[in-house]
C-alpha cells in the first residue's frame, strides 16, 4: 500500500513538471511575438532609405535626392521665363579670303596715282598752251609751230588722263562684279571698314567676311542678322553686308555676304553653319544649353517637381537658339529645371536603375 502511494506521488510530480515546462515555453513564445508585433508597429525603427531613390509613376521616372546630396552634387535650379522667337533655318557658310581685295587695293592706289600724275601734267600743258595762244595772238610773238607743239602736248596729256580714268573705272567695275557694290565701295575708298577686314593681325581683332548661301528655291529674303555656329558649338553674330555675285560651286543658289566682328578664330576657308530666323513669331521658353543632357541620342532636361524630387523630360531640338533650345510646348514659364548638375543627376539615375530599377506605383 505504501509503495503504491509513492508511485502515484512520483507520477504526479512528473506531470506537474511537464505542465510547468509547457507554461514556460508558451510564455517565451508570447514574449517573442509581442516584440515582433511592436517591431512591426514602428517601421521607422527599421533601416532608413538611402539619400537617392528612384520611382516610376504612370510610366514617368522620378529621382529623389535629399538636400545634402544635392549640395554635394552642386545643383543649381533656374526658373523658365516666357519668350518669343522665330523658327530657325540652317544654311552653309564659309569665311571668305580677302587677299584678293588687298591686292586690288594696291593696284587701285597705283592707278589712282597714275591718274593724278596725268591730270597734273595735263594741267601744266593746258596752261602752257593757253599762254602761247595769247602770245601768238598778239602779233605772233611766238611761232605757230610752238603753239602747235603745245597743243599736241596738251592733247597727249588729256588722252593720258582719259586712259587713267578708264583704267580706274574698269578696275572698280570688275570689283563690283566680283564682290558687290558695298565691298567694292569699301575697297575703292580704302574705308575703315575695308582696313578692318584686310588687317587682322595677332594684336588686332578685326572683322571677317562670311559668305552664306541659300539653296535654289529658297524664297525668303536674307535677314539683317544671322547666328554663325563656330567649331566647338559656340556662336557669334554677323550682320548683313550685301548680295554676293559669286556662286558657291558646291551649292547652286543665292549667296550673301555677312560681317562677323572680333573673331580671330575665323580663318579663310573655314566652314560654318548659319542659323537664320524665319517664319512667324513663336511663344514658349528657352531651355538653356547648360541644362541639357544627352542620352539615347536624345536631349533631356531635369525638372524639379518638389524640393527633393526631379523628373527627366525630352527637349525638342528643332529650334536651336543662341543660348540653347526653344520649346513651344512641354514646358511652361515658371517651371524649374536643373541648369548645373544635370549630368550628375543623369549618372545617379543610371546607377539607381542598374541597382534594381524603380518601384512601380
Amino acid at each position: 500500500m505504501k509503495s503504491r502511494n509513492l508511485r502515484a506521488r512520483a507520477a504526479s510530480l512528473r506531470l506537474s513538471g511537464v505542465v510547468a515546462a509547457a507554461l514556460v515555453t508558451l510564455t517565451l513564445l508570447g514574449g517573442c511575438q509581442n516584440r515582433a508585433t511592436k517591431k512591426d508597429e514602428h517601421p521607422e525603427t527599421q533601416s532608413k532609405p538611402g539619400p537617392a531613390q528612384i520611382t516610376v509613376e504612370n510610366g514617368q521616372t522620378f529621382i529623389t535626392l535629399d538636400a545634402p546630396t544635392q549640395k554635394r552634387l552642386g545643383f543649381t535650379v533656374a526658373t523658365l521665363a516666357s519668350t518669343v522667337t522665330r523658327s530657325q533655318a540652317t544654311f552653309p557658310a564659309v569665311v571668305v579670303s580677302v587677299q584678293e581685295l588687298a591686292t586690288f587695293r594696291t593696284t587701285y592706289v597705283a592707278a589712282q596715282a597714275q591718274l593724278q600724275k596725268a591730270r597734273i601734267q595735263a594741267g601744266v600743258a593746258d596752261k602752257e598752251y593757253a599762254r602761247l595762244k595769247v602770245l601768238f595772238g598778239e602779233n605772233q610773238n611766238v611761232s605757230e609751230k610752238s603753239l602747235q607743239s603745245a597743243e599736241a602736248a596738251l592733247q597727249s596729256d588729256e588722252a593720258d588722263v582719259r586712259a587713267a580714268e578708264q583704267q580706274l573705272n574698269l578696275q572698280a567695275s570688275a570689283l563690283r562684279q566680283e564682290w558687290g557694290e558695298v565691298v567694292a565701295e569699301w575697297a575703292t575708298e580704302g574705308s575703315a571698314q575695308f582696313q578692318s577686314i584686310v588687317d587682322r593681325g595677332e594684336a588686332k581683332r578685326g572683322q571677317a567676311l562670311v559668305e552664306m548661301t541659300m539653296p535654289a528655291g529658297t524664297t525668303f529674303a536674307p535677314p539683317k542678322s544671322i547666328s554663325l555656329e563656330l567649331p566647338g558649338g559656340s556662336r557669334t553674330q554677323a550682320t548683313f553686308v550685301s548680295p554676293f555675285p559669286r556662286v558657291d560651286p558646291r551649292i547652286q543658289g543665292r549667296s550673301f555676304l555677312y560681317l562677323a566682328s572680333g573673331q580671330r578664330e575665323l580663318p579663310p576657308g573655314l566652314n560654318l553653319v548659319a542659323h537664320l530666323p524665319v517664319g512667324s513669331p513663336l511663344k514658349g521658353v528657352v531651355i538653356p544649353a547648360s541644362a541639357v543632357v544627352w542620352s539615347e541620342n536624345k536631349a533631356w532636361v531635369y525638372a524639379q517637381v518638389s524640393p527633393e524630387r526631379f523628373s527627366r523630360s525630352p527637349v525638342p531640338t528643332d529650334v536651336p537658339v543662341e543660348d540653347g533650345f526653344f520649346a513651344g510646348e512641354g514646358f511652361s514659364a515658371g517651371d524649374k529645371i536643373v541648369t548645373v548638375g544635370a549630368q550628375a543627376l543623369l549618372s545617379e539615375e543610371m546607377l539607381l536603375h542598374s541597382q534594381g530599377g524603380g518601384d512601380e506605383n
